[in-house]
């Protein structure tokens, strides 16, 4: 294990070009990961029993993703590795970890926020949370979008970007032998309790009356996925797909249900405008009027014209603008760059 400086800078040094990288790291979103994955990279990532464990109804563990669960508050770090960086995905916790171990193991830190800052909504963050988050940097700092790089405020930072998603469009693809089912779908995880950022009681209103399913861990409405090919069928045989988060940039599951081919209804809010165009490869609108009616003209669309133009039409942004090569070469630079450098304090 990297015990000083100069041990990281002579690991970093003789480490053969293409060699994978040792990546310390924390679960946070399963199916972002399980992408990220597929840099080639080896993942360590840490957990106890106060901590988010990976939850397998939201994806299989990568072969090149390894767990070390600690009992009780402790965090264990194995010890027989040289590592080469580390990797906080949320400064809500990760971050004042990774910052510790940093300074322990003379590491860089690369980070990734996939939220929104909340000092900007009614009953958010006070601007004083705002600004102690606000530097909780590393030598690298990504974000899902330009959208949510503004919104923290690190848009003119030199040490920042902006990496989209990538969607798997082998996995998540139409099939034009499944039958569509009269009914709209939702996936969201905790809606109700999450309705500030996830809009349940939007979607409570708009679907009042109309055939529905649920997707996700809700207790009592509904439950997740069983695997992922039973998620990518929901999606397939959707006669449509419905977002209602307010404050989410890029919700991953608008994205898989375009990758499927499913014409989809969405709030026009943060990136989402950006991705889908008003009646070509989607409906956008923030009125639940609106939203009531595009929703029943796609249910009622008995010729499948409108669905089908629409729902071809969000498979081509999926696969010209989140592709997974790009993603993957987006994230190989930033890895790479950053365990080039020394840690020196965040």
């Amino acid at each position: 294990m990297p015990a000083s400086p100069m041990s990281a800078i002579s690991r970093a040094a003789t480490r053969e070009s293409g060699e994978p990288l040792n990546i310390l790291t924390f679960p946070t979103h399963e199916r972002y990961e399980t992408t990220l994955s597929k840099t080639g990279h080896n993942f360590y990532a840490l957990t106890n029993d106060t901590m988010k464990d990976w939850n397998v109804d939201h994806g299989d563990i990568p072969d090149n993703y390894h767990i070390y669960k600690a009992a009780g508050n402790s965090i264990s770090v194995p010890l027989h590795l040289d590592f080469d960086l580390i990797f906080s995905q949320s400064k809500f916790g990760q971050f004042e970890l990774s910052k510790n171990m940093a300074k322990s193991l003379h590491l860089p830190i690369v980070t990734l926020e996939h939220t929104l800052p909340l000092h900007k909504i009614p009953d958010g963050w006070p601007q004083e949370q705002f600004l102690s988050f606000s530097q909780m940097t590393g030598c690298r700092n990504v974000f899902i979008s330009d959208y949510s790089m503004k919104e923290w405020e690190w848009d003119k930072r030199e040490d920042s970007r902006a990496i989209y998603h990538g969607i798997d469009s082998e996995i998540f693809s139409p099939d034009e032998s499944c039958q569509k089912i009269d009914h709209v779908l939702s996936v969201a995880n905790q809606y109700k309790q999450r309705d500030y950022c996830l809009g349940y009681s939007l979607w409570e209103q708009v679907t009042n009356g109309l055939p529905i399913k649920l997707v996700g861990d809700n207790p009592g409405m509904s439950e997740p996925s069983s695997s992922i090919e039973d998620l990518v069928s929901s999606y397939r045989t959707a006669k449509v797909f419905l977002n209602t988060s307010t404050v989410s940039p890029i919700p991953m599951s608008l994205l898989e249900a375009m990758s499927c081919g499913c014409a989809v209804v969405s709030t026009a809010t943060c990136v989402v405008p950006e991705i889908i165009e008003n009646g070509v490869n989607g409906f956008i609108t923030n009125s639940s009027e609106e939203m009531k009616y595009y929703l029943e003209l796609l249910l009622s669309d008995e010729g499948d014209s409108i669905r089908s133009s629409m729902g071809q039409e969000a498979r081509n942004t999926i696969l010209s603008k989140f592709s997974v090569d790009r993603f993957i070469s987006e994230w190989n630079e930033v890895f790479e760059e950053a365990s080039q450098t020394v840690y020196t304090g965040a």
